[in-house]
């Protein structure tokens, strides 16, 4: 015990190590993986460059992500895309702890990368070509620049940002209008940000809006709404618990709760609580992917890390790891369409404890699901299959 103490941020380091390069070698063997949106983000890159032709790969498109993943699947294959969705995760939470916290001690970024890395849901889901931490990266990017006073440049992030995903717009305007500078900034000139940042990422949604007839309903999607508010509600609950895990949902709220008085004065912690309840807002408004939570599970993962409570964070870690081999749901949960292939509609749950699969187990698995989309009776299906450039 006394040799665990004494040599703990020599632990911590060897484990984010191995987590890190764990990552790696997923985006190695894990292909063009198993989100559905993909496929249809490459192809957008290959109408435009095979003829210029507009198509958009969702309601909204997401216009940067699009050509990013779509450049890099085309030219290069599925494990630089993979690749590059990671990095983009690893040097957005190092920037963005940079941006709220001034001790740049190499043991402390190592110990909240450490948190983030061990949550399942930010892990796993940004080792194939999606992109959330495309607009994550650049957002922590631009509160960088914002918090360095480089306006100009922290407008050009926030562009690209919001041209990421488009979601993302509410979280730059909370940022600009809410984050605490050691000195006063005028709310004009906050908002004369927010409305460059806005124009910078609007005109990337430009040719949809054309394509539209300047229409604004490719602005909505999807929400699963059958079984009303309800139904929305019990989504919504059960995925955030499930998000932030179903052991460490436990641990958090207990420490939260004691610790509640000492949450006040953290640094920005006001701006911190707006972005999370904008992020479960808008979860709430469509419970669809779990990955719609990343900047909240980010910001629960900074402050937890702020509490700077040793005890608080390895028991945090240790039950977002265990996950990672085990998952305990309470909850069973009956679908309508009970294929592999099949999109998963819920239509009953009831409390029923039982053991399943970690994430780990759950994501190799995965992998196979890309065949769902694609059967290998063309050259190109082939190279999509084996996760090679599609040029």
């Amino acid at each position: 015990m006394d040799f665990i103490i004494k040599n703990e941020n020599k632990i911590i380091f060897v484990i984010l190590s191995v987590i890190v390069f764990i990552g790696i070698y997923l985006c190695f063997i894990g292909g063009y993986g198993s989100d559905e949106d993909t496929l249809p983000m490459i192809h957008v890159f290959e109408a435009k460059l095979n003829g210029g032709r507009f198509v958009s790969s969702r309601f909204t498109g997401n216009p940067v992500a699009e050509l990013g993943i779509g450049f890099l699947s085309y030219f290069l294959g599925s494990f630089a895309a993979n690749l590059a969705t990671y990095f983009f995760l690893l040097f957005g939470l190092l920037i963005f702890y940079l941006s709220f916290n001034q001790n740049k001690s190499l043991i402390k970024i190592n110990l909240f990368i450490f948190i983030c890395l061990t949550s399942p849901i930010l892990f796993f889901d940004n080792l194939e070509p999606v992109d959330y931490s495309w607009a994550f990266f650049f957002f922590s990017c631009g509160v960088f620049f914002l918090n360095k006073k480089l306006f100009e440049l922290s407008i050009l992030f926030f562009g690209l940002c919001i041209g990421a995903r488009i979601n993302y717009v509410l979280f730059v305007l909370i940022i600009i209008l809410f984050y605490e500078f050691n000195e006063k900034i005028s709310f004009r000139r906050r908002m004369s940000l927010f409305v460059a940042s806005f124009i910078f990422g609007g005109l990337f949604y430009l040719p949809i809006w054309f394509d539209n007839s300047f229409g604004l309903s490719w602005l909505t999607a999807g929400r699963p709404t059958d079984q009303g508010l309800i139904g929305l509600l019990a989504r919504f609950l059960y995925k955030v618990y499930i998000s932030i895990g179903y052991i460490s949902s436990f641990i958090l709220l207990f420490f939260l709760f004691k610790e509640f008085r000492v949450i006040k004065y953290i640094k920005n912690i006001k701006v911190l609580l707006l972005l999370c309840l904008a992020n479960l807002l808008i979860f709430f408004w469509i419970p669809a992917e779990f990955s719609y939570l990343q900047l909240f599970l980010v910001i629960i993962s900074f402050i937890i890390f702020s509490l700077n409570n040793k005890k608080f964070i390895y028991l945090i870690c240790a039950g977002n790891l265990l996950s990672w081999l085990i998952f305990v749901s309470p909850i069973k949960i009956i679908y309508l369409e009970s294929e592999y292939c099949a999109p998963k509609n819920a239509i009953s749950a009831s409390f029923h404890i039982n053991l399943e699969e970690g994430f780990y187990q759950k994501y190799l698995k995965s992998r196979d699901k890309i065949k769902c989309w694609v059967d290998g009776s063309t050259e190109k299906e082939i190279k999509i299959l084996k996760g090679q450039s599609l040029k």
